[in-house]
């Protein structure tokens, strides 16, 4: 007998037809298998010993859980939680939503009753039968309130500066005298009213001050 020969015992049928087993197949090439994704473990320990937090781990009490009515009770359950979860989330998102705009309609509001009290206290728009300034143009009188006695006091300056300067206008513009009849002209001193004669002659005061100031610089 050849010592060279190689004897290989012959698979038996089962044999045979078990290397076609697709799920036998892919065992035996994880079982060979080298580099990074080689574990070291037969695929038989990591199915029936799958580690937890692989993906083929099931914990114990649910591993003989073949009831479906309870199966599908937890999932209709776990769906009914979900919808009622977004449900939830909808109704929150539209009472913000809606609390935002009532409190816009709000301010819009409040904006609108400031304005028009602005306008009814200070201005002259909402006020009927009201003139535009505190003065009555029939009996030609002020009001006697403050806006009325501040109007009078404007009124009252403007036609102090009014005769200052056609006060001046005169005096540089004419003689002291009528060159006509040749007497003593009054000038404008007479036709201011009594009213007004202290605040003119302060202004006059301070006007030949000012001249003097000027012709001395």
């Amino acid at each position: 007998m050849d010592n060279n020969l190689v004897n290989i015992q012959p698979r038996t049928r089962q044999e045979r037809e078990a290397l076609r087993d697709k799920d036998r197949i892919e065992k035996s090439r994880i079982n060979q298998r080298v580099g990074h994704e080689a574990r070291g473990l037969d695929v038989g320990a990591l199915i029936h010993h799958a580690p937890p937090q692989s993906t083929l781990y099931v914990p114990e009490n649910e591993r003989f859980d073949k009831d479906f009515a309870v199966a599908d009770k937890r999932r209709r359950e776990h769906e009914y939680v979900q919808k009622e979860q977004i449900k939830e989330k909808k109704r929150l998102e539209g009472l913000d939503r809606e609390t935002r705009k009532w409190e816009y309609q709000e301010k819009i509001e409040q904006k609108e009753v400031t304005k028009m009290q602005s306008h009814t206290q200070q201005l002259t728009q909402g006020k009927r039968n009201a003139n535009g300034l505190a003065y009555n143009p029939i009996t030609l009188k002020y009001d006697e309130t403050d806006s009325g006695n501040k109007l009078r006091l404007q009124d009252d300056n403007s036609k102090v500066r009014q005769f200052v300067r056609a006060q001046n206008l005169d005096s540089k513009s004419n003689t002291a005298f009528n060159i006509l009849t040749g007497e003593q002209r009054q000038g404008l001193d007479q036709i201011v009213p009594n009213h007004l004669r202290p605040q003119y002659q302060q202004r006059l005061k301070e006007k030949d001050e000012q001249m003097n100031i000027k012709h001395y610089q």
